[in-house]
């Protein structure tokens, strides 16, 4: 038993690569699924700007987001890629057979991300078998891989925000500051803010956890002075992109302070129950260990605080979060102003399965196989995975259905019918430039569309098919999976989804 044990942290390695090479057969699918989405065709146009000399009309577009600047400039590296390969291999831009590019460019921001987490877990755990079972946790989670098929920032940006959360926390732990430091890393968090602003807890976080972490009397007048010198870095990157909107004749501090206003998709009710909701009816099994590692942790944490014994650097950034997480949900609950979505999680899961680890670990440091213990939870989060992502992969998106059908069938008309009313079109940017080897007289597709608000349950018209069109296709909505209906969704809007269980479904007409 014991020569097994010394094999533990090797079988946990591969297993987080075989769980992080499975991710690779989410490929080709979910591009542009979400209105959200559409974000993404700045950073083209930014290309084809600076392609023609058109410095203004580059800096305009890098602003086209919304608030997001830093997701346009990221995203041209893809973006770039796919015009390319387009062109190539004779296809449209934005076509589903054309996502490889920005799907492996998330697969690799994934990967790096997965890398980061593990620093990050060896710092705070420092134990290399906790560290792994942490990350193979997260890997594990749907919250971790559910953004990969999209052209949406989160990854993004908490890749950039916790690289500079590692380097602070290096740099408290270490007692290693220095002017150029500071500056570079106040400029690299307020980039990951610049490319998703909705990380702003994070964001907060990491500045806090610099002015807290081995904070003493001897050195709290230099850490003040570090933490100014970051605070300036962050202020030259809002300036940078101030400017290089202003270029574009917009201005990033307005659409931001626009931008801050439109979270209310949701429910409000839901502030403070969200995160157990989300775990519990999301991640399921995985998330029930979340929950359990969440409570244990905190059980630890007041027993250290009544026994008077000193708070480690993973409590404290608990602590900080927890109280971030209170600020938050109080907004929402007490006076309307944000509402939790499950991609506004995304930013503190990593934490969730950092202090899962430290709790499963404290639970099993008297038991003689330990390691051991840690090992069957983590078959468990795998069994899981695997029953999740076959789920996951079952569901069917309406833009792939309609770029195979524009790509296969030559056809007379496409008849559009949406079950629901609160739906929308999801045909623009679908102009195949393909020969069809199909022909058909006319296509009826069926929930080929967007669902949102779906508020209303009687106003589900259901369709009912003619004599003369036959059924070639039916495949369940993406919006019945789980994960969506956490991202924006109220408590009766999710209710109403469960009961419709919209399909989408293509009938030819002879």
């Amino acid at each position: 038993m014991q020569q097994l044990e010394k094999y533990i942290p090797k079988l946990l390695f591969i297993t987080i690569i075989i769980v992080t090479l499975t991710k690779l057969s989410l490929i080709g699918e979910g591009f542009m699924a979400f209105p959200d989405e559409s974000r993404y065709i700045p950073s083209g146009e930014v290309l084809e700007s600076l392609a023609h000399f058109d410095i203004k009309g580059a800096a305009a577009n890098l602003n086209a987001t919304q608030g997001r600047p830093g997701e346009t400039f990221i995203k041209i590296i893809p973006s770039a890629v796919q015009y390319t390969s387009a062109e190539l291999l004779g296809m449209e831009t934005y076509e589903s057979a054309n996502s490889y590019p920005l799907f492996l460019f998330n697969f690799i921001i994934y990967c790096l991300l997965l890398i980061l987490l593990y620093k990050i877990a060896i710092l705070l755990l420092k134990d290399r078998v906790l560290a792994l079972f942490s990350v193979l946790l997260y890997c594990c989670l749907i919250n971790s891989y559910i953004y990969m098929r999209h052209t949406l920032p989160y990854d993004c940006s908490l890749l950039i925000m916790g690289f500079a959360l590692l380097q602070v926390l290096k740099a408290t732990i270490n007692n290693d500051f220095d002017v150029k430091k500071m500056l570079f890393l106040g400029f690299t968090a307020f980039f990951g803010y610049v490319i998703y602003p909705g990380y702003v807890l994070l964001f907060g976080l990491v500045f806090i956890i610099l002015m807290i972490n081995r904070l003493t009397k001897e050195n709290l007048l230099s850490r003040i002075k570090y933490a100014v010198f970051y605070g300036i870095g962050s202020v030259i990157c809002l300036l940078l992109f101030e400017v290089i909107a202003r270029i574009g004749n917009t201005s990033y501090i307005q659409d931001s302070i626009t931008l801050s206003k439109t979270i209310t998709q949701g429910d409000f009710k839901e502030s403070f129950s969200f995160l157990f909701k989300y775990l519990y009816h999301v991640e399921y099994i995985n998330g029930i260990l979340l929950i359990i590692g969440l409570i244990v942790f905190i059980s630890t944490l007041l027993y250290n605080i009544f026994k008077r014994k000193a708070l480690t650097s993973i409590h404290k950034l608990f602590i900080v979060t927890a109280l971030l997480f209170l600020l938050y949900a109080s907004a929402g609950y007490f006076f309307h102003k944000m509402i939790w979505y499950g991609r506004l999680l995304h930013q503190f899961i990593f934490i969730l399965t950092l202090i899962t680890a430290y709790s499963f670990g404290y639970l099993s440091q008297n038991i003689k196989y330990k390691n051991l213990v840690i090992s069957c939870i983590s078959c468990i989060a795998m069994m899981t995975f695997t029953l999740n992502i076959i789920e996951y992969k079952s569901y069917a998106y309406p833009k792939d259905i309609v770029w195979k059908i524009e790509n296969t069938t030559s056809y007379n008309d496409l008849i559009e019918v949406c079950e629901h009313d609160d739906s929308w079109s999801i045909m623009a940017y679908i102009n195949s430039k393909h020969k069809p080897v199909v022909t058909a007289d006319n296509i009826v597709l069926i929930n080929g569309c967007y669902f949102y608000p779906l508020e209303h349950i009687e106003s589900y018209n259901p369709f009912i098919a003619n004599d003369n069109e036959k059924l070639i296709l039916v495949k369940p909505h993406f919006i019945n999976y789980k994960a969506y209906q956490y991202e924006g969704y109220n408590i009766i809007e999710r209710q109403n989804i469960d009961s419709l269980k919209l399909k989408i479904k293509v009938y030819t007409t002879k």
